[in-house]
């Protein structure tokens, strides 16, 4: 991997398989629940490693070779820690829940890298599609209402649910954006220059997982 921005996206349904034992180092329970790849089918580029009674959410490995990147642990709520394969801290993530009451705030998910670096912060959704989002709201709800009451008697069991605005920018002062997460594609654009890519697997996981519900 050079230092060129690239874009991934996390596969939490369908991850390729790993064709053999989790790694050895590993909780005995521990599975792959989620692979990073480029697109849909490609090779990983990372693993993703999570056990049922551990106190570690989740482990990311490189691929193909299965080398450790960096553990993910619980720190409390909202909160997880990201520490380097030899136990290093990386960064701390923190998640700060949207609210409409007392006065609208989107959810904010924040990295604070340990060392000199300053940290870096997404608000998920951008303002204008927030705004495109509260304009339109009665035409989609009506539409949603009459597509659930014709798949009612028509059997159809599509899903016509619609999500509220995804874009996340993760920006830090003096770099611009750093991790760029696109809802239409469900892709993340990485600048490596400005970003450890542990740091950004780590919140693209956490980000994904917030709303696919990946197990943690």
């Amino acid at each position: 991997m050079d230092d060129t921005p690239y874009s991934f996206l996390i596969s939490a349904h369908n991850p390729v398989p790993l064709p053999g034992p989790a790694p050895a180092h590993l909780p005995p329970d521990a599975e792959m629940v989620a692979t990073v790849s480029r697109r849909p089918g490609n090779a990983p580029l990372a693993r993703v490693y999570a056990g049922r009674t551990t106190g570690h959410p989740f482990w990311l490995h490189s691929a193909p070779d299965d080398r450790p990147l960096c553990s993910v642990t619980s720190a409390g709520p909202d909160t997880h820690d990201v520490h380097a394969a030899d136990g290093t801290p990386l960064a701390r993530v923190t998640r700060r829940p949207g609210r409409l009451l007392p006065w609208p705030r989107r959810v904010r998910w924040t990295a604070r890298p340990a060392g000199p670096q300053v940290e870096i912060t997404g608000k998920a959704g951008t303002w204008y599609a927030w705004l495109l989002y509260v304009v339109t709201a009665p035409a989609w709800l009506l539409w949603v209402l009459c597509a659930t009451v014709y798949s009612f008697f028509d059997g159809s069991p599509d899903d016509f649910t619609f999500g509220s605005p995804a874009r996340t920018r993760w920006r830090a002062p003096g770099t611009g954006t750093v991790l760029d997460y696109r809802g239409v594609s469900r892709t993340y654009r990485h600048d490596p220059r400005r970003l450890d890519v542990r740091v950004a697997y780590a919140l693209a996981v956490l980000r994904t997982g917030d709303r696919a519900r990946i197990r943690a």
